[in-house]
């Protein structure tokens, strides 16, 4: 028995008061060698165990093997296992997220449906160190080269005080077997390209690396935890009835001010990036109006920060506007421009025409009768551009706006239909063609 190992998991769980004796534990198991010794060590231990595996359905044959050997362990163990299965391409494709992030949040929504007290993690010190790199090479502040943080909710990390090679060392100690990613073999993956390519250089600068990296982390959270409990009882003194007091923000301190921010920000939805902190910081120095999100402003008035949602505005039902081929039209936050354009006046040939006006553009001569700007009908459909088949205008709209600005969005019609939808185009009866003569031409904007 590795005792070093398990007295280190052991440390780490009373370090960060991770759970006791009397909670159900669910271990996150892949098969890989984290999260197996993950599993050996807390049972070891007599921890009351159970396991979790999510089959992704993305390496084929390595996939089930994957799940035959979680499964095969936990019988070995006497360990109750749950497997789940996940459509990981078809639920990205839906969401428009990349593969590794479905999955992650596919991972962590079956975890969250398990009975357990706490859901444990197989992340060690070496995903800790690769993580602050990649943090540190898009641009972090603190808080990203804190790197993965040991526990967040009812979520733990015994193992995150570990390093990859003394878990190695723990499982060959024990005999124990495990299943390797072949992904995590290639360099496809940015973590990879970290792991396999300048973790090692670093070693070779420092040997003493990762006990370097673990005593930096622990200073970096201290003072984390630090600024983070300032920040809080700024924020609490900043802020009334959801607005933010200016004058008392400025009397803080800039990296607690920002933080109060960032607080504020995420406290109402907002992604509380850099960029948004430092426009926020902007007008909150001076009286203004900041479109930070969609519909969404943050609105600096008399020494007070305060948000106001433009869709908040919007009724249930809009009335139809009615059209005319030159004019200038404010339609619920969005300003739209109409204009005819002799094609014998526009100075890009035929092919370029969509590209020129960015698809907002149509054979004027084709439209039957007036034009109107209104909302959907249900079961209403558009034959777009280049495409074989009508498409519901409902889930176009459903695909290309969040729900708080579908209403909003812009919708043209003639007396046969739809002509034109917002960020998916005009209809193919009404496209511009070589023979097109005049074109009608609309620029949409939001208004600020």
């Amino acid at each position: 028995m590795n005792d070093l190992m398990l007295q280190k998991v052991e440390n780490t769980v009373k370090q960060f008061d991770m759970f006791s004796k009397s909670e159900r534990l669910l271990v996150c198991l892949s098969g890989g060698a984290d999260s197996v010794s993950l599993l050996l060590c807390l049972k070891m231990l007599g921890y009351d165990v159970c396991a979790c595996h999510v089959d992704h359905h993305l390496r084929g044959q390595e996939s089930e093997r994957d799940r035959i050997f979680c499964e095969k362990l936990c019988e070995k163990l006497g360990v109750e296992l749950s497997v789940h299965h996940a459509d990981v391409k078809g639920w990205c494709e839906k969401h428009s997220v990349s593969i590794e992030e479905g999955a992650r949040q596919l991972r962590y929504e079956f975890f969250a449906s398990e009975k357990a007290d706490k859901i444990c993690t197989a992340h060690t010190l070496s995903d800790c160190i690769e993580t602050t790199l990649f943090n540190l090479a898009r641009g972090t502040g603190l808080k990203g080269l804190c790197s993965i943080p040991p526990k967040r909710d009812n979520i733990v990390r015994p193992l995150i005080n570990c390093t990859r090679e003394e878990i190695i060392a723990f499982l060959e100690a024990q005999g124990q077997t495990f299943v390797t990613d072949s992904t995590n073999l290639t360099d496809e993956y940015t973590r990879n390209r970290i792991r396999h390519n300048i973790v090692p250089q670093l070693e070779r600068i420092n040997p003493s690396l990762m006990n370097s990296f673990a005593d930096t982390l622990d200073i970096l959270r201290q003072d984390m935890l630090f600024l983070e409990k300032t920040a809080q009882q700024a924020y609490g003194q900043c802020c009334e009835d959801n607005k933010i007091d200016t004058e008392k923000l400025a009397q803080t301190d800039k990296c607690i001010r920002d933080r109060v921010l960032i607080n504020w920000l995420s406290d109402n939805g907002i992604t509380a990036a850099h960029d948004n902190i430092r426009r926020v910081r902007d007008i909150a120095a001076q009286n203004g109006k900041l479109n930070i999100a969609g519909d969404t402003y943050v609105i600096c008035k008399d020494q007070k920060l305060f948000i106001e949602k433009k869709s908040d505005e919007i009724p249930e039902e809009i009335p139809p506007i009615s059209v005319q081929p030159s004019g200038e039209y404010t339609y619920y936050g969005r300003k739209i421009v109409f204009s005819i354009i002799k094609m014998e006046d526009t100075d890009c040939e035929f092919s370029n025409v969509h590209k020129k006006f960015a698809n907002c553009c149509m054979d004027y001569d084709k439209i039957k009768g007036g034009l109107v700007l209104r909302r959907y009908s249900e079961g209403e459909r558009i034959q777009l551009v280049g495409r074989d088949q009508p498409y519901s205008i409902r889930k176009l709209l459903k695909n290309n706006f969040p729900l708080e600005k579908r209403r909003s969005a812009v919708l043209l019609y003639d007396d046969d239909g739809a002509v034109f939808a917002e960020k998916s185009g005009v209809s193919e009866r009404v496209k511009v063609t070589c023979d097109t003569t005049r074109l009608l031409v609309f620029q949409i904007n939001d208004l600020i």
